[in-house]
């Protein structure tokens, strides 16, 4: 595995627990509010996710001076196997078969992209 490969894998996990920690930091339901708004701007996880997409931007941008964009974006799209599974582990978000699908097309999607290289 490259450098730049490496740390694009790296970016992509600071961006996934970018998330989580959001997801963590934001409970489910209630009324959008001002005072919502205060309480979420000022929360640490809030702040801890804007450190982490920070990082993994900074990451992000190390691997591209080292690999090829269209190398290196599909493997963003680990994320969106990594947060179901994280969601579901995590949070008890439920899975089904239409999110399972969904997510192992794309990902069938990106090998053929990453077999083209």
């Amino acid at each position: 595995m490259s450098r730049g490969v490496l740390l694009a894998v790296i970016s992509a996990l600071l961006g996934l627990l970018g998330q989580l920690a959001w997801r963590a930091a934001v409970p489910r339901g209630g009324a959008l509010s001002f005072t919502w708004l205060v309480r979420v701007m000022t929360d640490k996880l809030v702040l801890l996710g804007v450190l982490l997409y920070a990082l993994s931007t900074l990451v992000w941008l190390a691997a591209l001076r080292l690999e090829e964009l269209s190398r290196l974006y599909p493997l963003i799209s680990l994320n969106y196997a990594l947060t179901l599974l994280a969601g579901h582990v995590l949070f008890g978000e439920q899975l089904t078969p239409a999110k399972v699908l969904g997510v192992a097309l794309i990902m069938a999607g990106v090998s053929l992209i990453a077999l083209a290289h």
